[in-house]
């Protein structure tokens, strides 16, 4: 099983999250393996369509959602250039959904050998409320799952 061929590595975008980048490109340095970064952005909620003409003023969601898939894109590519540099194969991905369910089905279909993610992030109470991200991928992760809590 090691050394890992594919490592997916979630990331926020927060401290502790690039971390867990740190941590998967040691691992895959040496080793002929690919990471694949992951940000997962939350779908902004589609209102249902007023029964009235609405005003001349209205609000592209789905353009947004498309500003904000390219500009986390390329912020993954920024961290990819910064953080793991060109002698490590890498993926870039961004999608729209729940943060542990599109960890988990990108793990199915890249068939990775691991993922790589931080045990806190941009959480805040929420955590507390509903338990962390990384708890659940833990929990249902078809893969080993190597958690890193802050960089030393």
């Amino acid at each position: 099983m090691y050394p890992f061929k594919k490592i997916l590595c979630p990331t926020d975008f927060s401290e502790p999250s690039l971390c867990g980048l740190k941590m998967a490109k040691e691992l895959a340095t040496g080793h002929d393996t690919e990471i694949i970064l992951l940000n997962v952005h939350k779908p902004i909620p589609h209102l249902p369509k007023p029964r009235q003409t609405a005003s001349e003023t209205t609000f592209d969601v789905s353009g947004y959602e498309q500003v904000i898939v390219e500009e986390a894109r390329e912020q993954l590519r920024e961290l990819q250039e910064q953080i793991i540099g060109t002698e490590i194969t890498t993926q870039v991905h961004v999608h729209m959904g729940s943060a542990d369910h599109e960890i988990l089905a990108v793990a199915e279909e890249e068939q990775v050998d691991a993922i790589c993610i931080a045990t806190h992030g941009h959480t805040g109470l929420k955590k507390i409320v509903f338990g962390s991200v990384a708890q659940r991928v833990v929990r249902r992760a078809p893969c080993p799952v190597i958690t890193v809590r802050r960089c030393d």
